[in-house]
């Protein structure tokens, strides 16, 4: 009888170096990495510019005191009616003098005198010039009797009346001087009459330049107020606009007619809007994180029924969507699943062996989450979302399960 090899103790000592070869090889193999996963689908794509905007009213009207003087109490609040011509939106009457010092007292009662003084004395030189005047007129009549029937000569005559002349032109110079020195006389009496010298009644009324409503009082108190002071502003918060100031190397992409989603109204769904005005100057904005920068002001007109936005006023604050492009059936792919790979795109596909394979990615039009797809994917393939430093080609990967 032939004996076989496969005695009893080299079957245990094969088993036992199996054992070990399988220990190694699954102490040596790499395990699939778990990793996220996106397909490469068609659907829209749409380009926009998000900021942050503010409701205003199209015609803003400030109203502002057309005279310096004492602002009476304002009767309006904010929300009140008004009509344009007719409603009385504030008032102001002349401001009472201020309260004369010691000093100022004494130098105004010596002004007084000397007033008073110049006074009496422009009076009697009325009365010395009226008396002169008296003469010249009889002088003059019997010298033109006389000149009638030929008892004097023509120059005595002319010499009489160029007399009565000049005696009449110093009572008028007189009794001007006596009027201007009774002016004076009142002028420094007016200095110590304090309020009482402000004629009672003397108001300015302002009336509404527009109808509308009353958006907001600026000076609601009675105080003084000079020229040109802001009280209220009026408006029609049923012509409403929002205004978003973006950067301006964003809003030369911008233009006009362009569509615009309102978000974070506070309604429940966006509402439509439309851009009508870039603004052709910038101004320099400080951020948030103390850098300057460039601004220009985009004005956008609301596309819906007052219905649909009746509770927005103005400066509420909403956010805004600017439409710069927008695509169906686009071949997309999402932004977390490329990365740079010098001066273009590329991506991880996982290939039908499972393992992560690099693929140079040619893109177009894109936007926070996702971006067009012009060459390098199909539609289908399956890419890595946000590959890590231990992704490389050839590494073979598995699908994380979801949470």
């Amino acid at each position: 009888m032939r004996k076989t090899w496969l005695t009893g103790p080299r079957i245990t000592g094969a088993l036992i170096v199996l054992a070990l070869a399988l220990a190694v090889w699954f102490l040596l193999r790499k395990p699939a990495l778990e990793v996220e996963t996106a397909t490469v689908s068609r659907g829209s794509l749409a380009v926009t510019i998000d900021d942050l905007g503010e409701t205003r009213v199209r015609d803003l009207y400030t109203v502002s005191s057309p005279v310096t003087g004492e602002l009476l109490r304002v009767p309006l609040k904010s929300g009140a009616a008004v009509e344009q011509g007719k409603t009385l939106v504030a008032e102001l009457q002349a401001i009472q003098p201020d309260p004369v010092d010691a000093r100022s007292y004494a130098q105004a009662s010596a002004g007084i005198a000397a007033a008073e003084a110049q006074l009496a004395a422009a009076r009697a030189r009325v009365q010395e010039v009226r008396a002169a005047e008296r003469l010249a007129t009889a002088d003059h009549g019997r010298v033109a009797a006389l000149a009638d029937r030929g008892f004097v000569s023509r120059a005595r005559y002319d010499q009489a009346r160029a007399d009565l002349a000049s005696s009449r032109a110093a009572v008028s110079e007189a009794v001007q001087g006596a009027d201007a020195a009774l002016h004076q006389l009142q002028a420094a009496r007016a200095a110590l009459r304090g309020g009482a010298g402000v004629p009672r009644g003397q108001r300015t009324a302002i009336t509404a330049p527009v109808s509308g409503t009353v958006l907001r009082v600026l000076q609601e108190s009675r105080r003084p107020v000079v020229a040109g002071t802001p009280l209220l502003e009026i408006g029609d918060p049923a012509k409403l606009e929002i205004v978003s100031d973006l950067l301006s190397t964003d809003a030369v992409r911008v233009r006009p007619g362009a569509a615009v989603e309102i978000d974070a109204w506070g309604g429940a769904r966006p509402l439509k809007g439309t851009v009508r005005l870039v603004e052709p100057y910038g101004f320099t904005k400080i951020s948030a994180l103390g850098v300057e920068e460039q601004r220009v002001n985009v004005v956008i007109d609301l596309a819906e029924p007052r219905l649909a936005w009746e509770r927005l006023g103005h400066g509420y604050r909403v956010t805004v969507r600017i439409a710069l492009w927008s695509a169906d059936k686009v071949l997309r792919v999402p932004m977390g699943a490329l990365f740079r790979d010098g001066e273009g795109w590329a991506a991880f596909a996982v290939d039908a062996r499972g393992k992560a394979r690099k693929v140079a990615v040619r893109v177009g039009q894109m936007n926070a989450e996702m971006a067009e797809v012009q060459g390098g994917l199909a539609e289908g393939d399956t890419v890595l979302i946000h590959p890590g430093e231990k992704v490389k080609g050839g590494v073979k990967v598995k699908a994380a399960a979801p949470d």
